[in-house]
């Protein structure tokens, strides 16, 4: 067999694992998950608005439009979910192509993905639901959104170091979309074992979240009964910084400080469990 067959067979592995994920029959495996977002969003009209989150989201949702010189607007957030208020408003006064948004909200705070939806269909606005860290999840589930796309890049929850992919419900929506296929053989096969052993991951992810909310239960944390993967914890004082910091390097668990874009925009501690490894 030669290694073009093989390449496709490995291909169609992944693309049966993803329509198992997903429920959406369409699918192609990319590059890199920012290589999905890119084909997706050039295929957007450059004369309507596209909608992105003001917090909570990818960094490549703020750089990707200005590449592609899309209109962009954002939608206001409460700690990192969408405001369906702000949402409805966008929608009535503007012309809107598409909305971008990422489930859960910076990977911790769950969207209201139905109503997100909805709204947007009532208004022709397709929904992108970028679902890096909820594949596998029953966020990636509900069918609440006209294409998914994620990244399989370290940290993520398909860890594989590389690569990306994206679904359609809809044949003619997929069409309209110009990607490259990821053909590297190494790539390939680490997408395919990761995605193969997702469950444990998640398993895995999870118990250590419950573990850190126990841990730091004095302590203001955001949205802690949602589904995710790093833990937000909100800080009034120098002092209740230095303490989340050093229970951080205690339980050698990497942290980012807040504000920031792909978390949320007030004064917080990021407790990055996703960048955790398990042992196989």
């Amino acid at each position: 067999m030669s290694d073009t067959s093989n390449i496709e067979l490995s291909r169609e592995r992944i693309r049966r694992l993803l329509r198992q994920r997903t429920r959406y029959p369409f699918v192609a495996i990319t590059n890199r998950g920012d290589a999905a977002i890119k084909a997706v969003l050039s295929s957007l009209p450059k004369d309507k608005t596209l909608l992105i989150p003001e917090e909570g989201g990818w960094i490549s949702y703020q750089r990707i439009p200005r590449e592609k010189h899309l209109l962009v607007e954002e939608v206001r957030c409460g700690d990192g979910k969408l405001s369906l208020e702000d949402l409805r408003m966008k929608l009535e006064t503007r012309a809107c192509s598409a909305l971008l948004y990422q489930n859960p909200g910076g990977y911790f705070a769950e969207q209201p993905a139905s109503e997100i939806y909805s709204t947007c269909r009532d208004k022709n606005c397709l929904v992108i639901m970028d679902v890096s860290g909820a594949i596998g999840t029953p966020l990636c589930e509900s069918a609440a959104a006209d294409i998914f796309a994620g990244s399989f890049g370290e940290s993520k929850l398909v860890n594989a170091g590389k690569g990306g992919f994206l679904a359609c419900r809809d044949e003619a929506v997929f069409r309209s979309i110009i990607f490259t296929e990821a053909s590297d053989p190494v790539i390939l096969s680490s997408i395919e074992d990761h995605l193969e052993n997702l469950d444990r991951r998640i398993s895995f992810l999870t118990q250590r979240r419950e573990q850190v909310i126990r841990d730091l239960r004095d302590f203001s944390i955001l949205h802690k009964n949602d589904l995710g993967f790093v833990v937000v914890v909100v800080f009034s004082s120098a002092e209740e910084k230095e303490k989340i910091i050093n229970y951080c390097q205690q339980n050698s668990l990497e942290w980012t400080e807040c504000p920031r874009y792909i978390r949320v925009k007030r004064p917080a501690i990021s407790i990055e469990l996703k960048r955790l490894e398990e042992s196989r």
